[in-house]
């Protein structure tokens, strides 16, 4: 049988209009989604804008009171106010999203993230203007892939804060006096712009442990330079031994010393107080610092069977180990103080990863204690004395030479080896196990600060009821709410706006505060 000409023609023809009217619906189609994607997006950023009016003044609110009971159960401010306001803004970035995230449809190709929060001072003491940034997310499948597009969203608002209990009264009793001051003498310091690190030692025959209010403990000391200066210090031991030794690590610059005159000066020493606030800061003393209260993953890199208990980092067993984010190469000065059993292979230094032999390190391995540069082995003797027992191990990366040492408690040289020739590389501090699944390490603290010749002597002159004084707690019957009215004054100084009374005004924050009545001028 034949089919004419006519028939296939007319049979092409509709299959060609078919076509036609099938793309025609197909594109139709695709107009339709794109047109329900469009509405999608307006609706969630409605939602959004919608959920952020009802949420975010209560957002910001909760932020600043949690702030004020963070410093008012830890008693302790912020450094400054920086510092405050990170902690504030991290807060109310979390808390949006958490509000935020009830709007997700977990099947939806709808999300968003928050890129920015921003807080500024206004003219009034109680207003904070929030600027906060959230993208809006589409991600739109496709036949090899998807498409991401994201549409920026700004919110910016003006925020008054109503009651925010203030821990400047809650924590001040306005103010802490001292009765003695002690000149701390400085040699040898650096002629340079930076900060350096160097301890003072104090004894019954430098110090009165009696004129203090409890001799037994460093609380209430304080350590201050140029123009009443607060520097940061950390007291390593104090009172120890029958000869009552104290040792006090101290960090500052030459602006800082008073009298800076080649290369020498003094700061004091003040004791005699009855605050219970103490101003130990050793993380602004040392350029790395852990006395292992806690187990700290923004510090240290953690692998393996690592712990912490009653300040004791304890790293056992094979590939175990804490390896810090900072890494250092010479100019530098390791101090721990530790206690390296006499099982399997130790390793506490500067390196990387396990590899202690290419490092800068003391290690514990093959049945000795060692020192270890450059790939190198180097045996101390009677190293058994030194095991199963705290010691201070010291290592210092000289441009020219290494030394190694090994002090007790009171920094009494009981080892010392330089080793001339130098590994310059940059390493983490790390402390490590290996080969053993009994190998033990204990560690009670460990710090590092820059290798310098700066020497102390304590003076023995006493200067009593010195110019010095700070906030002291004061025990309120109930809350006192920031600007409340008859117990503040308006004044035109950023140390008494809510963020500058987080730094214990010690800080300003724009241009304007309320100043409690019941401070002393």
């Amino acid at each position: 049988m034949y089919i004419s000409q006519n028939a296939i023609i007319l049979v092409m023809l509709v299959f060609v209009i078919s076509s036609i009217f099938y793309l025609a619906i197909n594109y139709k189609t695709k107009e339709v989604e794109d047109e329900i994607e469009v509405k999608k997006v307006a609706l969630f950023e409605h939602n959004l804008i919608n959920s952020l009016d009802r949420n975010i003044n209560k957002i910001v609110e909760d932020a600043f009171v949690n702030t004020s009971y963070k410093i008012m159960t830890e008693h302790k401010f912020f450094d400054n106010s920086s510092d405050a306001v990170n902690y504030i803004k991290s807060y109310i970035k979390n808390e949006t999203n958490r509000t935020l995230s009830c709007l997700i449809d977990n099947s939806s190709n709808l999300s968003f993230n928050i890129t920015t929060v921003n807080i500024y001072p206004t003219n009034n003491p109680k207003v904070i203007n929030l600027i906060m940034t959230i993208n809006i997310n589409l991600i739109k499948k496709i036949n090899n892939g998807e498409i991401f597009c994201s549409k920026p969203l700004t919110i910016s608002k003006n925020i008054t804060l109503f009651r925010i209990p203030d821990p400047y009264v809650y924590l001040n009793n306005f103010y802490y006096t001292w009765s003695y001051e002690k000149d701390i003498n400085i040699y040898n310091f650096p002629n340079d712009n930076k900060s350096h690190t160097f301890c003072i030692i104090l004894n019954d025959s430098n110090f009165n442990y009696s004129q203090m209010v409890n001799p037994y403990s460093p609380t209430e000391i304080r350590i201050i330079g140029n123009n009443n200066v607060l520097l940061p210090y950390w007291v390593q031991i104090w009172y120890y031994g029958n000869n009552h030794v104290s040792i006090i690590w101290v960090r500052c610059n030459k602006s800082q010393i008073i009298n800076y005159v080649n290369n020498s000066g003094y700061i004091r020493l003040l004791y005699g107080s009855n605050t219970t606030v103490d101003r130990q800061n050793p993380d602004k003393t040392f350029l790395l610092f852990d006395n292992f209260s806690i187990l700290n993953s923004s510090k240290w890199n953690i692998s393996g069977n690592v712990s912490v208990n009653n300040g004791i980092l304890t790293v056992v067993g094979t590939n175990s180990g804490i390896h810090s984010y900072k890494s250092f190469g010479t100019g530098y000065e390791l101090v721990f103080r530790g206690n390296f059993s006499n099982v399997g292979t130790q390793a506490v230094g500067f390196f990387n990863d396990t590899s202690y032999n290419s490092g800068v390190d003391w290690a514990y391995t093959i049945n000795a204690l060692y020192m270890i540069i450059n790939n190198n082995r180097y045996y101390v003797n009677g190293y058994n004395n030194y095991l199963n027992n705290y010691f201070i191990y010291i290592i210092q990366r000289n441009p020219l030479n290494t030394t190694f040492k090994i002090d007790n408690d009171t920094l009494n040289q009981l080892y010392t080896n330089t080793i001339y020739g130098i590994n310059s590389n940059n390493y983490s501090v790390s402390v490590i196990t290996l080969y053993n699944n009994n190998a033990k390490v204990s560690i009670d603290w460990v710090f590092v600060k820059d290798i310098n010749n700066i020497k102390t002597t304590v003076s023995s002159n006493v200067i009593t009821n010195p110019n010095y004084k700070e906030e002291k707690p004061k025990t309120y019957n109930r809350t006192i709410y920031y600007g409340e009215p008859k117990l503040y004054i308006f004044v035109q100084n950023g140390s008494y706006s809510i963020i500058g009374l987080y730094t214990n005004a010690t800080d300003s924050w724009g241009n304007v505060g309320y100043e409690p009545i019941v401070a002393i001028n």
